[in-house]
């Protein structure tokens, strides 16, 4: 068959002879002139499907390629139609996936053992992480995927996720506004809200799409165990699967519900708590609220975080699982299995003992059901019980010495390198903005101006050319791309002054920025904001007094900052009264201003660390807001809270540093006493540090850098 594309002209030739593949749509064939393409050619296409094919292509999600030869979503890329004067829309073009495989494939354990024996549970959680990624880069985008299930995604040896079917999404037109819907839909992913409706007469929401993503991922990481599947308790015929479903009977949550855990399926403690806490929260607060179920982006937080927490049994390499348990979870199931290992070692592999008939000891293996009395472990205190210090310092250090100090290293070289990068930048954009300013230089205001129009320029290029960032207007971008490069262009007009100049103030200030911005950088990645925290309910004791003191100091600097402006402003109202001659210049006042607020934020970040630490041991202080969108205004109010504090706490540090170390530079007075130059370096350098960190963490966290 010769069709012609849509929107490059080039004629290509289809082998209908062998489909690759057939569906109640269309079937799938290959492109003789590109291997790395196939077609889609619908039965009965329609202008429908040749519209909604044309917002796709013109409308591509940021992640549908993420580098030559990876797909992560398997999107049109052009759109195909007859060579005859009609040209008709047929079909379309989209990348060809090779060496994958259906996903039901890796998280079913006997296919799973039989075709991917080495696809260990380090894997599965690698797996679902690149899942949800693409779910939020849809989700991001506008789109919907409606139907979720386990067909219509593939999986390769290196865990990298591809979607496909993505002509069945539900698309919205930005442009007019018009939905194309999904007619379809698979029971056992489908929320309660939608079962048993008709699907074409719907529109779908993305909250839809985060109940089958969370049926994904506990198949994913509970051996193929259905979160809705169970042993039913009641009388007569278990309901069908959508009865569950329908009836929001998770087996594994905290309401009592008919039914008691399969046999063989592994304990739900298995999971990471934190992950515990989200399916509990997707199946039963998002029973009656869909807004409740976790995203796409909660799930990458908790997911990555649960894979750096997976530690190697000390008996079996394959065998990796969370260091919140006290055993190897794999090993007991091996055993209670009759020896069937879910993740066999190579050597095993290598000897093909996995593919060996199971020793059936039916007997044994039917007496071992789940105790009754684990079920208590499922409430919401226990779930996130956390193991002995003897049992998980034993189990820590029997894994990784090396790799921990590897991880350490990097990042905290990372946040040097990219904190001494900041900070030398924007003190050289200020020294830039002060000779622009104060001393006047014409040539530093030109270069800011055409800063901001290139900056401007580029940042609309952007967001017409290159797929949609996240949902960016374009006057959203002409903004950021003139502020960033009047940014820009400061930075290179500080360096290249204050080497004209040759001041030795100058390279001093640079210094001290290049330090500040080092210390800040190391201690922002070492905390790792804002996953170091729990992120529900009030917190009190230890925790309590940390969270506390992040919220005090953050509120201090706030709260010092304000009546910092306020007193030099009502100073200089009381000077204009009696003699208004006697008023100080512009930029008198502008140091004053400065000046008294970094005082005052010093004096009120370390007063309301201390004060909101005590109150939060005792009272209890609110967790966090652990954001579930990490970027943008949200990312950027999480930055702000965690920039302030860690600013704070290296600024202080800094200040101790200084005054002991370097006394004789910070005051040459022989009058201040020690303990007044210490008390007074450090008040004024965690002012300094925690605006400093505070401006720093919000711009970091508006562009997602958490």
């Amino acid at each position: 068959m010769r069709l012609q594309r849509q929107f490059n002209g080039q004629t290509i030739t289809l082998d209908t002879r062998t489909p690759l593949g057939s569906g109640g749509e269309g079937r799938i064939y290959r492109v003789l002139e590109d291997p790395n393409l196939v077609a889609k050619i619908y039965h009965k296409p329609t202008d429908e499907d040749a519209d909604k094919l044309t917002v796709m292509y013109n409308y591509p999600p940021a992640t549908a390629m993420v580098s030559p030869g990876m797909t992560a979503i398997a999107w049109p890329i052009d759109l195909l139609h007859t060579t005859d004067h009609k040209r008709q829309i047929l079909g379309y073009l989209m990348p060809r996936v090779s060496k994958a495989t259906p996903i039901h494939i890796f998280y079913t354990p006997k296919s799973r053992r039989q075709q991917k024996p080495l696809f260990n549970y380090l894997y599965l959680h690698r797996t679902a992480r690149n899942l949800v990624a693409s779910f939020a880069d849809l989700h991001s985008s506008g789109y919907v995927i409606g139907d979720v299930n386990e067909s219509n995604i593939l999986v390769s040896d290196t865990a990298l996720v591809t979607l496909v079917d993505t002509d069945s999404f539900q698309v919205r037109d930005p442009d007019t506004g018009l939905i194309y819907r999904c007619p379809v839909g698979k029971a056992e992913f489908t929320p309660p809200e939608l079962q048993g409706q008709a699907f074409r007469e719907l529109n779908r929401t993305p909250e839809q799409d985060r109940f089958g993503l969370a049926v994904l991922i506990f198949l994913l990481l509970m051996e193929g165990t259905h979160p809705f599947s169970g042993v039913y308790q009641g009388s007569g015929d278990p309901p069908a699967i959508e009865s569950r479903v329908r009836s929001g009977h998770f087996v594994y949550g905290t309401r009592q519900v008919p039914y008691e855990p399969m046999p063989f399926a592994p304990p739900f403690q298995l999971l990471y708590p934190k992950l515990q806490q989200l399916f509990i929260q997707c199946f039963e607060a998002g029973f009656n609220n869909p807004q409740a179920r976790p995203d796409a982006k909660t799930w990458l937080m908790v997911l990555k975080e649960a894979e750096a927490n997976l530690i190697t049994c000390s008996q079996q390499l394959e065998h990796r699982y969370g260091n919140h348990l006290n055993d190897c979870p794999w090993c007991d199931r091996t055993e209670k299995l009759g020896g069937r290992d879910p993740f066999p070692s190579r050597q095993a592999v290598t000897q093909k003992q996995h593919l060996q008939p199971l020793k059936r000891k039916r007997k044994r293996v039917l007496n071992t059901k789940p105790a009754p009395v684990q079920r208590p472990l499922f409430s919401p205190i226990n779930r996130s019980s956390v193991p002995s210090p003897t049992a998980k310092k034993s189990l820590v250090l029997s894994q990784i010495p090396h790799l921990h100090l590897q991880n350490l290293f990097g990042s905290l070289l990372a946040g040097i390198v990219l904190g001494g990068l900041w900070g030398t930048s924007v003190l050289s954009a200020i020294i830039a903005l002060i000779f622009a300013f104060v001393d006047g230089k014409q040539g530093i205001l030109g270069g800011l101006i055409v800063g901001a129009m290139w900056g401007s320029f580029l940042g609309v290029v952007i967001s017409v050319y290159l797929p949609p960032p996240g949902g960016i207007n374009r006057g959203v971008a002409l903004i950021l791309g003139g502020w960033s490069g009047i940014f820009i262009a400061a930075v290179i007009a500080g360096l290249i002054f204050g080497v004209m100049e040759q001041e030795p103030l100058i390279g001093k200030t640079l210094m001290w920025g290049a330090v500040m911005g080092m210390v800040w950088g190391a201690i922002w990645h070492l905390f790792k904001p804002p996953l170091s925290l729990p992120n529900i309910g009030r917190l009190w004791g230890r925790r309590g007094a940390f969270v506390g003191g992040v919220w005090g100091s953050y509120l201090g600097t706030l709260g010092g900052m304000g009546l910092g402006i306020l007193a030099v402003g009502w100073q200089q109202f009381e000077a204009i009264q009696p003699n208004l001659n006697s008023t100080s210049s512009s930029w008198e006042i502008t140091l004053r201003i400065i000046a008294t607020t970094i005082v005052a934020a010093g004096v009120g970040t370390i007063g309301g660390t201390l004060a909101g630490g005590i109150f939060g041991m005792i009272g209890g202080a609110p967790s966090l807001p652990l954001s579930l969108h990490l970027s943008g205004r949200r990312g950027a109010f999480i930055g702000a809270i965690w920039g302030n504090f860690l600013g704070a706490i290296s600024g202080a540090g800094l200040g101790v540093l200084g005054a002991t170390t370097f006394a004789n530079v910070l005051d040459t007075s022989s009058t201040t006493g020690t303990t007044s130059l210490l008390i007074g370096s450090i008040i004024v350098s965690a002012g300094i540090g925690s605006i400093w960190g505070m401006i720093s963490g919000l711009i970091w966290g508006a562009f997602g850098k958490l």
